[in-house]
């Protein structure tokens, strides 16, 4: 039995991957095998997107319509297409994996900050592109989008964000409207950020972002992120958290699902697929109690050994339900199931 199998009652189960993950046959065959859905990790970013060559080049060309070059997420929406497994797009606006000369007039990063009417005008124009691009050619491969990302920092909207010193926290509901104005029908939107169960930042989010987005038909669902540690955060805290936005009538994705641990020893290897047992047994309770609707899980990369996390945290990590086989990853092989993968499977009872 499969991740995907057992889960398709009550949500998609997916992952994000990388180019490596592509190149890798084995590593596609565990998609293929044991996933619904799967995220571009980070080639579908702007910073990807966007055509440095020609804004740069020809920055009174594409001044209000920066040039996208979508050869980055091809391979990932080729292989989408081609396997028939739909994709959550990731991400439309962030204030990280942005070119820092994006904000600035002629694209000039030692110049000046573009006006509100340029950013406005940018963004759209971004938006647009990007969309009409994946569903010209892609049509149905996208079932979701990411539209704003981390806009939440220290009790506020992230205010040295280069879209907050710009526009403010407009740049967030123009970002929703734009998408929304552009987005095939189906195609849901959502909000996307991580320590979504800490309490102030839940509330900052749901009563300044998704209440006002949703006042105006414009968000479709709330990402969490949950990039998790092992003692971090308390599961009542993430329970009533998930609770709490799904009160509202979206849908709930968990977005980027991993767990911090840099202890490969059996008894913490243990430790991990019981705290992964535990989520999702939070997950589908809330499910089949209707209190969250909760129609998709996605895990942060494919494998430990490609994980994040190590570089992220400056220690190797072991956070996942997958590591590689015999040869490791300069020989890729077998990818192996973990302790946790197997909790995962058994947290449907």
């Amino acid at each position: 039995m499969s991740l995907k199998k057992t889960y398709e009652p009550y949500f998609k189960i997916g992952a994000a991957i990388s180019g490596w993950n592509l190149k890798t046959p084995s590593h596609m065959e565990l998609v293929k095998e044991e996933f619904s859905t799967f995220t571009a990790e980070n080639d579908m970013k702007p910073m990807f997107f966007l055509d440095w060559e020609a804004n740069l080049a020809h920055p009174e060309r594409y001044d209000k319509e920066p040039a996208i070059n979508p050869g980055k997420a091809v391979p990932f929406l080729e292989f989408a297409k081609e396997k028939g497994i739909p994709m959550r797009g990731h991400t439309l606006a962030w204030h990280n994996q942005t070119p820092k000369w994006f904000f600035y007039r002629n694209y000039d990063a030692e110049g000046e900050l573009a006006d509100r009417e340029l950013m406005l005008a940018r963004l759209e124009h971004y938006i647009h592109s990007v969309l009409d691009y994946v569903q010209t050619n892609y049509p149905g491969v996208i079932y979701a989008w990411d539209v704003v990302n981390e806009a939440v920092d220290e009790g506020d909207f992230r205010q040295r964000s280069l879209w907050y010193k710009i526009l403010g926290k407009e740049y967030v509901f123009k970002a929703f409207e734009f998408a929304r104005k552009y987005a095939a029908p189906g195609v849901a939107l959502f909000y996307n950020d991580y320590e979504t169960a800490q309490a102030w930042k839940r509330d900052f989010i749901i009563e300044e972002i998704l209440k006002p987005l949703m006042e105006k038909g414009l968000v479709d669902g709330m990402g969490m992120q949950s990039h998790l540690l092992m003692d971090h955060p308390n599961m009542e805290d993430y329970r009533t958290a998930l609770e709490m936005y799904g009160a509202l009538g979206l849908e709930i994705h968990i977005t980027e699902l991993d767990m911090h641990n840099a202890d490969p020893s059996r008894e913490s290897m243990h430790r991990l697929a019981e705290r992964y047992q535990e989520l999702f047994r939070i997950l589908i309770d809330a499910k089949k109690k209707g209190l969250a609707n909760v129609t998709s899980v996605t895990f942060w990369d494919l494998l430990d050994e490609t994980s994040w996390l190590s570089g992220f945290r400056r220690e190797r990590s072991y956070p996942l339900l997958f590591q590689e086989g015999p040869g490791g990853r300069e020989n890729p092989g077998r990818c192996e199931r973990k302790e946790a993968y197997y909790s995962v499977l058994k947290a449907v009872g």
